[in-house]
């Protein structure tokens, strides 16, 4: 366990996983990508690093990985996953690794922001 485990590292932990979790089901839904999506091995191994790695920078790819998928999300127009009703596997996958992205995100830069060295009196 890492020893400057916070809350807003586990959150970010918690994001990350669940963005690789709603890629999982948009995969099994019959989304069309990769064998191997490099998504959810960037999540995945982000997710790692933070939870297990002892360094102070480990937020800061989480949030910056966070990051690159929320802009592939957009830009893709993934999006229009969020209202399609006629198929629920990608309704309940996009959602998923939508708000999952969006915690990892906000949780990085706050894990980040959180680790700064004091300042000196």
């Amino acid at each position: 366990m890492n020893p400057t485990w916070s809350g807003a590292r586990g959150a970010t932990v918690i994001g990350l996983l669940a963005g690789a979790a709603g890629i999982l089901v948009l995969r099994f839904a019959g989304a069309a990508m990769p064998a191997i999506p490099p998504g959810l091995v960037l999540l995945v191994a982000a997710a790692g690093l933070v939870a297990f790695g002892p360094w102070r920078w480990a937020p800061v790819v989480a949030a910056l990985v966070a990051l690159a998928e929320v802009l592939g999300f957009v830009l893709s127009g993934s999006y229009y996953g969020l209202v399609a009703v006629d198929a629920p596997g990608i309704l309940v996958g996009t959602w998923v690794r939508g708000v999952g992205i969006a915690v990892a995100l906000v949780a990085g830069v706050a894990a980040a922001v959180g680790h700064r060295a004091p300042a000196a009196r």
